[in-house]
């Protein structure tokens, strides 16, 4: 039986109107750049205080499986290395970077190289050089996800499921080309011959423009079919599923817009991931907008180019409403995993006593992966985690929908990711 729908009522302040194309957000004045923004272990810094590094310079390199390269997003000096908290817990090594000198790519016409004639290992080579991992959520090196085997088909998510978010869907109206094309190269890594992709009914207008491109495909290239559909979240178990296939047995590999851009750049600009799309809203933000910034902006910098604050928020939210992190403050920079930063008022976050769970049962009915989170909740609150994982712990796919429909307020999904070791939910 289908999950019952979780309905959100309509609210301007989560279902507001973006501007095409993205706007640039401006350069910040100083970069605060993390040396963990995937998600294996932190990076080993290679840079001191008082180095002068240039644009696009690797500053951190891999420190093992899971690991990636960090580069820095503007040129200037290293003026400082700390240890900061990081919002899923644990810390890492910061580098601050203070704004100086000439640009190496921003400004100047990008090259493009023609990479159908790369060799498969020569590609994964320069995702890896580039830093690119996962632009959503697990923040996973691209390299190695692509070189492992079992993928049969490539499913591209083109959807915002999430209230506020935007992020997605602007990539995929505003670089259509370059979506399509990462798809493409993708599939040369892969050796597959089809992709599908999914995109929310309200895109006709890109009916015809999305016809000529995917028409336009070469001998050899991968057939990529276009796939309209109702927005519903979660649509898909994006996180179960993606790490699911890794193994042998999963034929779907399911990307992001935000990722394909990022490989795009990598392999076709020979330009690492410094930067990013991002969404800016909540209602305690004047005018919320979709940018583009440079990894490592201060989020307060975002929220100062759009207006700054209408209303003191409550809770400042990295990623979406039910599955983002909480920011501590307006300092903590933009990472390649940040697609959403919410400054939500005391109205839309719904905060309340917890109480007693009443055992209504809405938890299991609106599971998207029927499981019942009450049984699970109840064997981890007094240590059973072997029983909780046999009731399906291990298939929670992390989409908080039983914390927000719980009437007693009871943490629920919080309380399963940290059991999985995967970033507390916020909701």
């Amino acid at each position: 039986m289908a999950p019952a729908p979780v309905r959100v009522p309509y609210d301007h302040h989560r279902n507001w109107e973006y501007s095409l194309p993205v706007p640039n957000a401006c350069l910040p004045p100083t970069a605060w750049i993390l040396l963990k923004q995937q998600a294996g272990a932190a990076s080993r810094r290679v840079v001191e205080p008082g180095d002068y590094v240039r644009e696009g310079m690797a500053i951190g390199v891999p420190s093992g499986e899971g690991s990636a390269y960090v580069h820095s997003p503007i040129p200037g000096v290293v003026i400082s290395v700390a240890r900061v908290r990081l919002p899923e817990g644990g810390s890492c090594e910061s580098v601050r970077i203070a704004l100086g000198g000439s640009f190496d790519k921003l400004g100047k016409k990008p090259e493009k190289y023609r990479w159908e004639s790369m060799k498969r290992q020569d590609l994964l080579q320069t995702l890896r050089e580039k830093g690119v991992v996962e632009a959503s959520e697990s923040g996973r090196p691209v390299a190695e996800l692509l070189a492992r085997p079992g993928h049969r088909e490539i499913l591209v998510d083109a959807l915002d499921e999430e209230p506020y978010v935007h992020t997605e869907t602007a990539i995929f109206r505003s670089r259509p080309e370059e979506v399509l094309e990462a798809v493409r190269i993708v599939a040369r890594v892969l050796d597959l011959g089809a992709a599908r992709i999914l995109a929310a009914s309200a895109y006709p207008f890109l009916n015809g423009r999305l016809s000529a491109l995917l028409a336009k495909k070469e001998q050899g290239e991968a057939t990529i079919e276009l796939k309209h559909t109702a927005g519903r979240y979660p649509l898909l178990p994006r996180g179960k599923e993606n790490s699911a296939a890794t193994g042998p047995g999963n034929a779907t590999l399911i990307l992001r817009p935000s990722t394909l851009v990022a490989i795009y750049d990598a392999i076709v600009h020979a330009k690492p991931f410094v930067e990013r799309f991002v969404t800016i809203a909540g209602g305690a933000i004047k005018r919320p907008r979709v940018l583009k910034a440079r990894i490592g902006t201060p989020i307060g910098d975002l929220v100062e180019e759009c207006g700054g604050f209408q209303g003191a928020p409550e809770r400042l939210v990295l990623g979406g409403p039910f599955t983002g992190l909480p920011a501590k403050d307006l300092d903590m920079p933009l990472t390649k995993t940040t697609g959403a930063v919410l400054a939500l008022l005391p109205s839309e976050t719904r905060k309340g006593r917890v109480r007693a769970c009443i055992r209504c049962g809405r938890c299991a009915e609106h599971c998207p992966v029927g499981l019942d989170p009450e049984a699970i909740w109840r064997a981890l609150s007094v240590g059973r985690s072997a029983e909780a994982r046999e009731l399906g712990l291990d298939d929670c796919i992390s989409c908080a929908l039983c914390s927000y429909v719980c009437p007693s307020r009871i943490a629920l999904s919080q309380s399963f990711v940290a059991r999985l070791g995967a970033p507390e939910a916020s909701v």
